[in-house]
């Protein structure tokens, strides 16, 4: 059994649960409505689980890493690790699809994606940009989609502003993830970023998403789609950007140390923007104004309803 722990990389989880919710708090914010869809957020959130479970397991067996890897330790990969896997993806998808087509869609998608991303005849996590690729999709974007449909929440312009934000992250934390891995990947014939570029461009390329993530954010502000109140995480924003500065400067690209260093940045990031966000939300409340999203400076028509 601890094996199988060590292999499934367990600190993960609560990342990944995270972006559940946050999907899911989202829909809630746009509609500006009370709680609803618990049944399936929990659904959801036990689906993912078993998505994560077959995608570390099924990476394991397909890597097999002896040097340090993020949110991990190493461990020998026992033969049956493919099957496990791909049964966690196969109940992950069978769970979801319980609670309706975008949630049991958006697992499928996700399994589908987890496959081509460490299955050994397309490893497209060895290809310099298929990796970060599917964990914009997987991560960034399908993760918080199932959120949102269990919250029932309505897709606009801004949730596609949003998703956008989040996909461009998660795809700049896959390069960050990758900095401090290079001599591994060229080992295994890897054509990733790092192994063919090397450590700085690995974070450089992280730098950049991130900071198009962010200046996204700051449009979408400024447009008035978001509460102005979201402005004081600015400077949070400069201050990841300077770290990430310092870290391509690393040689070799440093240790898992300075990713996990970098995410801690962007969740506090991440919470300086939401407690802004619920503090004006309470403020409206106070002053008799409409909730959340229905009240910033504008408000985009939704164009459809996810059930």
């Amino acid at each position: 059994m601890g094996v199988w722990l060590t292999l499934a990389r367990p600190r993960m989880l609560p990342l990944l649960w995270m972006a559940v919710f946050f999907g899911f708090m989202l829909g809630h914010w746009e509609a500006g409505v009370h709680f609803r869809g618990g049944t399936s957020f929990g659904v959801a959130l036990l689906a993912w689980t078993l998505l994560h479970l077959g995608t570390m397991w099924l990476n394991a067996a397909r890597d097999r890493d002896e040097g340090p890897v993020m949110f991990g330790g190493t461990a020998k990969v026992p033969p049956q690790a493919p099957a496990l896997g791909y049964g966690a993806l196969i109940l992950c998808v069978l769970l979801a699809a319980t609670r309706g087509p975008i949630i049991g869609g958006s697992a499928l998608l996700a399994a589908i994606s987890s496959v081509l991303y460490s299955h050994p005849r397309i490893a497209l996590k060895a290809h310099p940009l298929g990796g970060p690729a599917i964990n914009m999709l997987g991560y960034g974007l399908l993760t918080p989609v199932a959120g949102l449909a269990a919250a029932q929440g309505g897709v606009s312009v801004r949730t596609v502003w949003v998703l956008g934000v989040t996909s461009l992250a998660m795809g700049g934390l896959s390069f960050a993830a990758q900095a401090f891995q290079q001599e591994e990947d060229r080992a295994r014939g890897d054509s990733t970023l790092v192994a063919t570029h090397g450590p700085w461009a690995a974070v450089t390329a992280a730098r950049v998403m991130i900071g198009l993530a962010n200046g996204l954010a700051l449009v979408g502000s400024l447009l008035g789609w978001f509460p102005l109140a979201c402005l004081v995480a600015l400077p949070v924003a400069v201050h990841v950007d300077r770290y990430m500065a310092r870290w391509a400067r690393v040689p070799g690209g440093g240790t898992p140390a300075h990713a996990s260093a970098l995410l801690r940045r962007l969740l506090l990031l991440l919470g300086v923007t939401v407690v802004a966000a619920i503090v004006e939300h309470i403020w409206d409340l106070l002053h008799g104004e409409l909730p959340a999203g229905l009240n910033t400076r504008v408000v985009p028509e939704v164009w459809f309803t996810l059930f």
